[in-house]
């Protein structure tokens, strides 16, 4: 006996159908497959395009337009007073000239602080952007997007919760997202609020029990670290019915052997890089 639903009921469940009988399923407003994944390339962007602008601005978003990249992933935290703002880390340091964890820094203090001369003078006084400002800048660039949330360690749910409610209330479901995250908990809260949205579960190795993971997650993709993925779990993963993502994978011998073992998609800091190989 499955110890758990088999993903046809996984499935069924996300494409919003009734079951009125022990083999009847009865059609509601179906749609077998999540918008992000009707029209997400093989190749996208990570923070944007993390290795020609600093990362997860919209010098960076739009730099991987320009490219010619169609979908990005980027990083959502939240800040002292419950704003939503585009940052990978849980501290400012490394890509700011400030200092401190987000979730104590208020939206202004955020806003205060240089998000570009790290990388380079000539993004000086590019700034953390705010989920909407990300938001509108990917919809007006055309591009799809995957938004990792990043909850601070003990903040899981309140984060997925001022992430869910604002992307409820913004209407934000014209532009093709993927909600992903490394916690199980910040993925189930949000999915809650936001069921039309399909969710993918992060992880750097995958482990042993990832079917039961992606169950609980209530997910529809596995996001890998490049460096653990093999043919073989591919092929597991996606015949019990999920997408696979790799990430972040900038050599094009690597990026090549795991496109030939035919993954969805890869997460990369140079999409110029990988685009010959398409």
């Amino acid at each position: 006996m499955d110890i758990f639903p088999p993903p046809t009921t996984i499935l069924l469940k996300q494409a919003n159908l009734k079951l009125t009988g022990p083999f009847r399923i009865e059609l509601k407003d179906i749609t077998m497959i999540p918008s992000f994944f009707k029209t997400m390339p093989r190749i996208i962007g990570h923070r944007g395009a993390r290795g020609h602008a600093p990362e997860n601005t919209l010098a960076s978003f739009k730099r991987a337009a320009e490219l010619g990249t169609q979908s990005v992933e980027i990083d959502v935290s939240v800040t002292k007073d419950n704003k939503t703002v585009i940052h990978h880390d849980s501290e400012v340091d490394r890509c700011t000239d400030g200092a401190g964890p987000v979730l104590l820094k208020t939206l202004e203090e955020i806003k205060a602080l240089d998000a570009g001369s790290w990388y380079s003078n000539d993004f000086k006084g590019e700034t953390i952007p705010t989920m909407a400002e990300a938001l509108g800048c990917i919809s007006a660039l055309n591009l799809s997007l995957n938004l990792e949330i990043k909850p601070c360690t003990g903040w899981q749910i309140p984060t997925a919760q001022i992430v869910g409610t604002e992307l409820r209330d913004k209407n934000t479901f014209g532009l093709p997202i993927l909600l992903s995250s490394f916690d199980i908990e910040a993925l189930v809260a949000i999915g809650d609020m936001l069921p039309e949205l399909p969710r993918g579960y992060l992880t750097k190795a995958i482990p042993p029990d990832w079917e039961r993971r992606l169950y609980e997650a209530r997910a529809d993709s596995l996001h890998c670290q490049g460096q653990y993925v093999t043919k073989e779990i591919v092929q597991a993963v996606q015949k019990a019915g999920y997408k696979f993502l790799v990430y972040t994978v900038n050599d094009p011998d690597h990026a090549k052997q795991l496109l030939d073992w035919n993954v969805d998609a890869i997460i990369t800091d140079y999409p110029d890089r990988l685009f010959p190989l398409l």
